[in-house]
Protein backbone atom coordinates (compact mmCIF):
# COMPACT_ATOMS: atom_id res chain seq x y z
CA UNK A 1 0.00 0.00 0.00
CA UNK A 2 1.14 3.76 -1.02
CA UNK A 3 1.80 6.14 1.98
CA UNK A 4 -0.81 8.02 0.48
CA UNK A 5 -2.87 4.59 1.15
CA UNK A 6 -1.60 4.40 4.55
CA UNK A 7 -2.33 7.99 5.69
CA UNK A 8 -5.97 7.86 4.32
CA UNK A 9 -6.48 4.17 6.07
CA UNK A 10 -5.00 6.00 9.58
CA UNK A 11 -7.35 9.32 9.19
CA UNK A 12 -10.58 7.27 8.23
CA UNK A 13 -9.84 5.02 11.46
CA UNK A 14 -8.55 7.90 13.80
CA UNK A 15 -12.23 9.49 12.36
CA UNK A 16 -14.17 6.90 12.92
CA UNK A 17 -12.59 6.45 16.90
CA UNK A 18 -13.00 10.49 17.47
CA UNK A 19 -16.76 10.14 16.01
CA UNK A 20 -17.96 7.13 18.54
CA UNK A 21 -16.32 8.90 21.41
CA UNK A 22 -17.41 12.04 21.00
CA UNK A 23 -21.35 11.19 20.49
CA UNK A 24 -20.75 8.76 23.58
CA UNK A 25 -19.38 11.27 25.72
CA UNK A 26 -22.36 13.35 24.60
CA UNK A 27 -24.24 10.30 25.56
CA UNK A 28 -23.03 10.32 29.08
CA UNK A 29 -22.97 13.90 29.57
CA UNK A 30 -26.63 14.55 28.78
CA UNK A 31 -27.54 11.66 31.31
CA UNK A 32 -25.02 13.50 34.05
CA UNK A 33 -27.03 16.42 32.95
CA UNK A 34 -30.63 15.40 32.61
CA UNK A 35 -30.93 16.15 29.44
CA UNK A 36 -31.38 12.89 27.51
CA UNK A 37 -35.11 13.61 26.68
CA UNK A 38 -34.34 16.49 25.26
CA UNK A 39 -31.55 15.65 22.90
CA UNK A 40 -33.92 12.06 21.88
CA UNK A 41 -31.21 10.26 23.75
CA UNK A 42 -32.53 6.36 25.25
CA UNK A 43 -31.18 5.06 28.01
CA UNK A 44 -29.72 2.20 25.22
CA UNK A 45 -28.14 4.78 23.96
CA UNK A 46 -26.42 5.54 27.33
CA UNK A 47 -25.65 1.97 27.53
CA UNK A 48 -24.10 2.36 24.29
CA UNK A 49 -22.27 5.22 25.42
CA UNK A 50 -20.19 3.63 28.27
CA UNK A 51 -19.73 0.15 26.72
CA UNK A 52 -17.75 2.55 23.88
CA UNK A 53 -15.94 4.53 26.34
CA UNK A 54 -15.29 1.73 28.48
CA UNK A 55 -13.78 -0.60 25.89
CA UNK A 56 -11.72 2.16 24.55
CA UNK A 57 -10.17 3.21 27.68
CA UNK A 58 -9.23 -0.64 28.65
CA UNK A 59 -7.21 -0.67 25.45
CA UNK A 60 -5.79 2.68 26.57
CA UNK A 61 -5.10 2.44 30.25
CA UNK A 62 -2.36 -0.46 29.86
CA UNK A 63 -0.79 1.22 27.63
CA UNK A 64 -0.39 4.77 29.78
CA UNK A 65 0.84 2.18 32.62
CA UNK A 66 3.63 1.00 30.18
CA UNK A 67 2.52 -1.29 27.73
CA UNK A 68 3.85 -1.09 24.47
CA UNK A 69 0.94 -0.12 22.01
CA UNK A 70 -0.35 -2.13 19.55
CA UNK A 71 -2.77 0.36 18.25
CA UNK A 72 -1.58 3.99 16.47
CA UNK A 73 -3.93 5.95 18.55
CA UNK A 74 -2.92 4.55 22.09
CA UNK A 75 0.39 4.96 20.93
CA UNK A 76 -0.76 9.10 19.73
CA UNK A 77 -2.27 10.07 23.06
CA UNK A 78 0.34 8.67 25.24
CA UNK A 79 3.00 10.59 23.06
CA UNK A 80 0.99 13.53 23.29
CA UNK A 81 0.20 13.24 27.48
CA UNK A 82 4.07 12.91 27.46
CA UNK A 83 4.81 16.05 25.31
CA UNK A 84 2.16 18.01 27.47
CA UNK A 85 4.46 17.59 30.56
CA UNK A 86 1.56 14.94 32.25
CA UNK A 87 2.51 11.38 33.87
CA UNK A 88 0.59 8.97 31.54
CA UNK A 89 0.60 5.90 34.55
CA UNK A 90 -1.72 8.66 36.43
CA UNK A 91 -4.26 8.33 33.60
CA UNK A 92 -3.59 4.78 33.61
CA UNK A 93 -5.18 4.67 37.38
CA UNK A 94 -7.38 7.55 36.46
CA UNK A 95 -9.50 5.49 33.33
CA UNK A 96 -8.89 2.29 34.97
CA UNK A 97 -10.78 3.32 37.69
CA UNK A 98 -13.29 5.22 35.15
CA UNK A 99 -13.55 1.83 33.60
CA UNK A 100 -14.90 0.07 36.69
CA UNK A 101 -17.17 2.63 37.23
CA UNK A 102 -18.62 2.10 33.91
CA UNK A 103 -18.82 -1.26 34.05
CA UNK A 104 -20.83 -0.74 37.23
CA UNK A 105 -23.47 1.38 35.40
CA UNK A 106 -22.70 4.23 36.78
CA UNK A 107 -22.19 7.72 35.13
CA UNK A 108 -18.91 9.40 35.04
CA UNK A 109 -18.77 13.01 36.71
CA UNK A 110 -17.81 16.38 34.54
CA UNK A 111 -14.66 15.80 35.45
CA UNK A 112 -13.59 12.35 34.87
CA UNK A 113 -15.67 13.07 31.21
CA UNK A 114 -13.70 16.41 30.44
CA UNK A 115 -10.29 13.84 30.91
CA UNK A 116 -11.49 11.24 28.60
CA UNK A 117 -12.72 14.55 26.06
CA UNK A 118 -8.90 15.60 26.14
CA UNK A 119 -7.75 12.67 24.93
CA UNK A 120 -10.14 12.54 22.52
CA UNK A 121 -8.95 16.13 21.45
CA UNK A 122 -5.50 14.85 21.35
CA UNK A 123 -6.92 12.41 18.41
CA UNK A 124 -8.79 15.41 16.78
CA UNK A 125 -5.26 16.51 16.94
CA UNK A 126 -3.67 14.42 14.93
CA UNK A 127 -6.50 13.75 12.28
CA UNK A 128 -5.93 17.56 11.80
CA UNK A 129 -2.47 16.62 10.79
CA UNK A 130 -3.22 13.71 9.01
CA UNK A 131 -5.73 15.87 6.66
CA UNK A 132 -2.58 19.05 6.24
CA UNK A 133 -0.46 15.86 5.36
CA UNK A 134 -2.81 14.73 2.77
CA UNK A 135 -3.67 18.48 1.24
CA UNK A 136 -0.33 18.93 0.70
CA UNK A 137 0.17 15.89 -1.18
Amino acid sequence: MSSLGQLSGRLDHHLQIVGDLTKALLALRAQLLGKLESLKLTTADVEKARETVAHFLEGLSPVLGGQTAVHEEHRVIKERLVQSGEQPVDWADDFSKLVAQLRAGNIPDTEQLDKVMRIVGYLQGEVAEDVRRLRSR
